[in-house]
């Protein structure tokens, strides 16, 4: 399958983002591959594990999650085909596109390792927020999964295009979490522009682009996309809560938020507790 095709007004914003010297990553082959294979007819599941196992990095990461104390398994998976029947395709998706967006956008430098962590958190988060919502809800832990390791991808590609661009948290080395919106103002540019672009161009589902998009604006939203915006807020605020980091954005859309996924706040802090159980877990 290839990318997905712009809209025009899409393809203004991507045109403008070139005219600043802003390059948007392709998606890498392996994605369009599997892609092409979960669309074709038959079990492919043998041909994915062939196709993943070519990767040594790949099978690391699958092989890391499998056998963690989460899965609780008597003996360790070796092999690539029992991964995928353990894990189930989806989640050994989401792996392989986190490792290929991570390779894709940044460097070595230590901030941008920092900032995949965080990102990685807050989809771990996501996705156990959108499993335990599920049935109010609808948004399955794959797509809220996606939506929080992409949902801030903008930002390392605005910091390899600008060197300004949240200076200090790259002289802290990923230790002084910036107001990505005020370094927005700052250069004229928006992340959440940038990060709905690699989304699109990476042919993740359209409701999941639009929360890339709005993730920090719940006013311009469809009812789906509003959901998966309350699931990333929680998460972002369950990440910030475990991380001992400053609240800015969720006392003022808490409220909201929680009407949105069924929740109310008498059972709130048993709830967030019981997420941030079951993440340190995974973890």
């Amino acid at each position: 399958m290839s990318a997905k095709q712009l809209s025009p007004e899409e393809q203004k914003q991507f045109d403008e983002l070139l005219k600043n010297g802003i390059q948007i990553p392709p998606r890498p082959s392996i994605l369009a591959e599997i892609e092409k294979l979960l669309n074709s007819a038959g079990n492919n599941t043998n041909a994915i594990a062939k196709l993943i196992g070519q990767d040594t990095g790949l099978c690391a990461v699958v092989f890391k999650v499998v056998n963690s104390p989460f899965y609780g398994l008597s003996r360790p998976v070796d092999n690539i085909s029992k991964a995928l029947v353990v894990l189930g395709i989806n989640q050994v998706v989401n792996i392989v596109k986190g490792i290929a967006l991570r390779q894709a956008i940044g460097g070595q430098e230590a901030v941008y390792e920092k900032f995949w962590e965080r990102s990685g958190d807050i989809a771990a988060l996501s996705s156990i927020i959108a499993g335990k919502v599920i049935s109010a809800c609808n948004i399955s832990p794959d797509q809220a999964y996606m939506a929080g390791l992409f949902h801030e991808c903008g930002v390392p590609i605005l910091m390899q295009r600008f060197p300004g661009y949240c200076k200090a948290f790259r002289l802290g080395e990923g230790n002084n979490w910036p107001d990505f919106r005020e370094e927005d103002r700052r250069f004229n540019t928006d992340h959440t522009v940038v990060g709905f672009l690699v989304a699109r161009h990476w042919n993740l589902p359209d409701f999941v682009c639009q929360a890339v998009r709005f993730h920090h604006d719940r006013l311009h939203v469809d009812h789906s996309a509003l959901t998966l915006v309350s699931i990333l807020q929680m998460a972002r605020h369950l990440y910030h809560k475990i991380s001992g980091l400053a609240e800015t954005q969720w006392y003022e859309m808490r409220d909201q938020v929680l009407q949105e996924l069924g929740l109310g706040l008498d059972g709130l802090t048993e709830f967030e507790e019981e997420i941030v159980d079951i993440f340190r877990q995974e973890n």
